[in-house]
């Protein structure tokens, strides 16, 4: 940890690296600790020089989204229980992104239903769901997953505006002309709004 990291129960949010946040997701994040770099941020709440909430950010791993750093992906987001603390991290982290990184337009994350994780905190903290087509209308093939065949769970993609992006219309679209019609006929019952609805 930081020397400057006073050891009281007021948090530090900064900037943190792999070796300060790894113990906690090992124990505590299902997806486990960073076993690789390309992070484009790790930022963390630390108290009593301990993290207690991370989140890890990314170049997005879809092909259809920018990798040109202005849209980053969320890999991990631990907290540990405590009331509000996801979305004290989340204020914190904008003010970070807009004064330190104010490239980025878009933040994107995936929460997976399977294990429990049903979007509540995105949604508290004023992110919109922009669909996939696979969460909209599950794939043939089951989502298998390339390297084992195993069929993968279908994940909600969730984004976070920071900035104008006038690409962005385009690459969050299901261009899917069968979902587009169920949509707008109201045979597809929606779990949450969807992003541009107003």
């Amino acid at each position: 940890m930081s020397l400057f990291d006073l050891d009281t129960d007021e948090t530090v949010w900064r900037p943190a690296t792999a070796i300060e946040v790894n113990p906690m997701l090992t124990a505590e994040h299902y997806l486990g600790p960073i076993v690789s770099g390309g992070h484009q941020l790790i930022y963390a709440g630390i108290q009593h020089r301990h993290p207690i909430a991370i989140q890890v950010w990314r170049t997005p791993t879809s092909r259809r989204l920018p990798n040109d750093g202005t849209w980053w992906e969320l890999s991990r987001w631990c907290l540990r229980p405590t009331p509000n603390l996801g979305s004290t991290q989340h204020g914190n982290l904008i003010r970070h992104i807009k004064r330190c990184h104010p490239e980025v337009t878009t933040l994107v994350s995936y929460s997976d239903p399977s294990v429990g994780h049903t979007g509540a905190l995105y949604r508290a903290c004023n992110w919109r769901w922009a669909p996939t087509w696979h969460r909209l209308r599950p794939p043939p093939t089951g989502n298998g997953e390339w390297t084992t065949g195993d069929p993968q769970s279908v994940k909600d993609r969730w984004v976070f505006l920071l900035g104008d992006d006038e690409r962005r219309p385009e690459l969050l679209s299901i261009n899917d002309a069968s979902i587009r019609r169920r949509i707008t006929a109201g045979t597809i019952d929606l779990p949450h709004r969807l992003w541009n609805d107003q």
